[in-house]
């Protein structure tokens, strides 16, 4: 830590308050130059004439927090933004493990909500949103004037009451609306299964969050995954938004040599602040093969794990281009219990690449099976229509029976979608016998190409 009091949690800007920051302490504002005097005159004397002469009254403190947010928005960063006392107080608050809400994790950007990614399991996720999507409106309110606390109440609220938001996707040429039910979202850090037929150990983090009892469950399943006689490891890191700088950097380290650099911050004008290494640790995997999956929903604290292990040459990384989440903010409290956060500092991997704004690239791009437009409109059709609720409550698991009968309800309403993504699609959303669905590297591609480039490395 380089100032006193100063702390890093570290992840994106999220509704679901997983955030992280620094927090400088409260110091005295430098003076300005002379040229700063000038325009600081110049905005005193524009308020001047809007006070006294603009055709309707307006809201002294509207002018002033317009400047602000004008202010901020001219530095072209998305995440650099003012706090009133709301928004100071709400990114303040403790997170907890299990909250009321969809599941989603945004960034604001340009006036608008930008999903990183949805949580697995979660109205957000059962409700198709995708990275990069845009919440333009929620419940019908724009949310280009929202603030952060306006939003986050608006996302709240009771566990089954519902909420609409309107949506913008790249690609698609009309904004669309999504429904969806409020639920109690309860987070499981870590799954991990065996893979017996290709002797593959598979482990998903769903986020970089719980610190030491998250990382004590990774090291514990992969000994167990090597233990049961895995040759080979897959990291999931698909939709996971991030997290604590710290667990990545650990998690990291378990399948580095002692000294090899992980990540390294830079701040103003690129000036190095700090590298990060791994260090010396009887617990270490460095011989099992490992492959990293990361997708558009990948961010920050999944970047660094997967930009570490790919430049150390630890690990081939499969899947498609990560969201490019790599900076860090400081929220420097001001006067009347308000506060601006401003980043500070950019996170480079091993060879000196930024992962802000440009991601991982993967070294084998797998896309995964997808819809058609033609068949998203038929799962959209059967929704409105309330037909696909009903269907899953009366099949309560996956099986061939359940897609032969989905396969006539879509006859019945004459609709066609293709077997691979009814069967993904069914798959998603059914649960299995057991608390954990091994994943299927027939439907999932990704995982199926990521299992046979590090078996020939064997």
């Amino acid at each position: 830590m380089t100032r006193k009091k100063e702390r890093i949690l570290w992840a994106s800007i999220t509704f679901l308050l997983l955030a992280a920051w620094v927090f400088s302490p409260l110091e005295k504002a430098k003076a300005i130059s002379s040229n700063g005097e000038t325009y600081l005159q110049i905005l005193h004397e524009v308020v001047s004439y809007i006070e006294n002469d603009f055709v309707d009254p307006i809201e002294e403190k509207k002018i002033y927090t317009g400047a602000i947010h004008g202010a901020l928005q001219s530095l072209g960063d998305p995440h650099s933004r003012f706090l009133d006392k709301d928004d100071f107080q709400e990114l303040q608050n403790e997170t907890k493990g299990s909250f009321g809400g969809i599941g989603v994790e945004v960034s604001f950007q340009e006036g608008a909500f930008v999903i990183i990614s949805p949580l697995e399991g979660t109205p957000a996720w059962k409700a198709g949103l995708l990275p990069h999507d845009r919440i333009t409106e929620i419940n019908g309110k724009s949310t280009k004037n929202l603030s952060l606390s306006d939003s986050i109440a608006m996302m709240r609220g009771d566990v089954g009451s519902s909420l609409s938001m309107k949506i913008e996707r790249k690609g698609v040429r009309d904004p669309f609306t999504v429904s969806l039910v409020r639920e109690l979202i309860k987070i499981q850090y870590i799954r991990s299964a065996f893979l017996p037929e290709t002797k593959t150990g598979y482990i998903k983090l769903a986020q970089f969050m719980g610190r030491e009892n998250t990382e004590k469950e990774f090291t514990d399943n992969i000994r167990k995954l090597v233990d049961s006689g895995a040759k080979n490891i897959i990291i999931d890191l698909r939709m996971n938004p991030g997290g604590l700088l710290d667990l990545a950097i650990r998690i990291a380290d378990l399948f580095l040599p002692n000294n090899k650099e992980i990540v390294s911050v830079r701040g103003r004008g690129g000036v190095l602040i700090r590298t990060f290494r791994s260090e010396k640790s009887e617990t270490k995997f460095l011989d099992v093969p490992i492959a990293v999956l990361v997708n558009g929903g990948s961010a920050s604290a999944s970047e660094i794990l997967a930009g570490a292990l790919q430049d150390n040459k630890r690990a081939k990384i499969v899947g498609t281009q990560s969201f490019g989440k790599g900076s860090v903010q400081s929220i420097f409290p001001l006067s009347h219990g308000t506060g601006v956060a401003i980043t500070i500092q950019k996170y480079f991997t091993p060879s000196g690449k930024s992962i802000h704004g440009t991601g991982i690239t993967p070294d084998l791009v797998v896309q995964p099976i997808t819809a058609t437009d033609e068949e998203k409109f038929a799962f959209d059709k059967l929704q409105k229509k309330n037909k696909l609720r009903p269907f899953l409550a009366e099949h309560p698991e996956f099986n061939e029976d359940v897609v032969r009968d989905f396969q006539k309800l879509l006859e019945s309403e004459k609709l066609s979608i293709g077997d691979s993504v009814v069967r993904l699609y069914l798959f998603s959303e059914l649960k299995s016998t057991s608390s954990f669905q091994k994943p299927n590297t027939e439907l999932d591609l990704q995982l199926k190409e990521a299992i046979q480039l590090i078996s020939k490395e064997q």
